[in-house]
């Protein structure tokens, strides 16, 4: 049998209970779950707002009329899809006043089928003009990329042989991009001269993205950087009156950023509610387990009062028995959290429909810190009552009676 110590009697105690134990163990997990999660999941939101915000670089897009909601999912995190124009658009439109820069892309969708390793969006980019994607890419990849070659998003599963296979053909991927919590996650870059190739790729197999006679000019949308003093609006109006174009559509990433920021914030104050109400919630029934388990314990305190201790002491053990409680229900809260958030973080960003970006490591720990704080704190205020309760001298003296 263990010798018994002011040191070790908690730990007895919480042993002797294994149901009590197990079950304020078990309130304190769910609050650590709800307050780690909720915050995680508000942090990765925010991360992946910020990488978006980051990655915009246009200030307007020009794409055909009946496809924008096509083009802002692909800022966001929408699905992977094909449109284009079939005329040669961006040299109309970079002669418009008020552009400082323009450039043009291509998307085109591969398939999920035996022909592509996934589905993906193929985007197709002039390295020797673009402003949007060239940034970005330069900070991982230093070359010049060639015809045939394709850079991968992060959520882009690349072979061990670093190709990825589109339309039955394999691609060498020169390099894979940082995680950016946006659909371009799973995209596939490639250069416009590359665009006629994956195009005759798709022929073959059966299932043709772009007609081939307009394999070589097909363009999907203009990125245009507007110059200062102008708006992306005034821009916008003056492509449609200098070019004199029907069948155009504007998108506005900053009104996109706008539009997620606000659903962002909207989600964010439900997590934040969720979690103080639960927490309330927990509190309660803590408090009343605590509460009850004094009343049932009268003897048990009676008995270490006739071996010497004193009200301090007495106080000290609940509270000490709390703060076991409330560590182990954070370190279980916080693990099983992790194991729920942390590798789904691609299904979670697609299941919100929202940029999500597992954020950095210095941050997660720091939550982990501040998670686990604050189920030892719980755990302590939880049975402050009672802590109180011992302190005092009435409650002394019915302890006394059973000396």
């Amino acid at each position: 049998m263990a010798h018994v110590t002011l040191a070790n009697l908690p730990l007895i105690n919480l042993r002797r209970k294994p149901f009590r134990t197990a079950a304020l163990v078990t309130v304190v997990t769910m609050l650590t779950v709800a307050f780690y999660g909720g915050s995680m999941l508000s942090m990765n939101l925010q991360a992946g707002l910020n990488s978006m915000q980051e990655r915009m670089g246009a200030d307007l897009m020009v794409t055909p009329q009946n496809s924008k909601s096509e083009a802002e999912a692909l800022l966001t995190n929408g699905s992977t899809s094909t449109f284009y124009f079939t005329n040669s658009i961006e040299n109309q439109v970079s002669k418009v006043d008020g552009i400082a820069q323009v450039t043009a892309q291509t998307y085109i969708s591969s398939l999920a089928a035996s022909c592509c390793d996934e589905k993906v969006q193929i985007i197709g980019f002039n390295p020797d003009n673009d402003f949007v994607i060239t940034p970005w890419i330069a900070s991982q990849f230093e070359g010049t990329l060639k015809r045939g070659q394709a850079i991968a998003g992060a959520g882009v599963n690349v072979s061990s042989s670093g190709t990825v296979r589109l339309y039955g053909h394999k691609f060498p991927v020169v390099a894979q991009l940082a995680s950016t919590g946006t659909s371009l996650d799973n995209s596939v870059f490639v250069n416009m001269e590359t665009v006629p190739d994956v195009v005759s790729y798709s022929a073959q197999a059966g299932h043709t993205a772009i007609p081939e006679r307009y394999a070589d000019k097909a363009v999907s949308s203009v990125l245009i950087k507007v110059e200062e003093g102008y708006s992306a609006r005034q821009v916008a109006a003056n492509i449609a009156k200098q070019t004199g174009l029907k069948g155009l559509g504007y998108v506005y990433p900053g009104g996109i950023t706008s539009t997620t920021k606000g659903n962002l914030t909207v989600i964010v104050r439900y997590i934040v509610l969720f979690v103080i109400v639960f927490w309330l919630m927990g509190l309660v029934v803590l408090l009343a387990v605590f509460s009850s388990a004094m009343n049932e314990r009268k003897r048990e305190f009676a008995t270490y009062r006739i071996l010497g201790a004193t009200r301090p002491v007495l106080a000290g053990i609940v509270m000490r028995e709390s703060l076991m409680i409330g560590a182990a229900g954070g370190v279980i809260g916080i693990v099983a959290a992790s194991l729920a958030i942390l590798p789904f973080s691609t299904l979670i960003g697609r299941q919100l429909q929202l940029p999500y970006l597992q954020t950095n490591i210095s941050r997660t720990l720091a939550l982990i810190a501040i998670s686990l704080a604050f189920a030892v704190l719980t755990g302590l205020v939880s049975s402050a009552a009672s802590a109180v309760r011992l302190s005092s001298p009435e409650t002394y003296r019915t302890l006394r009676e059973g000396e």
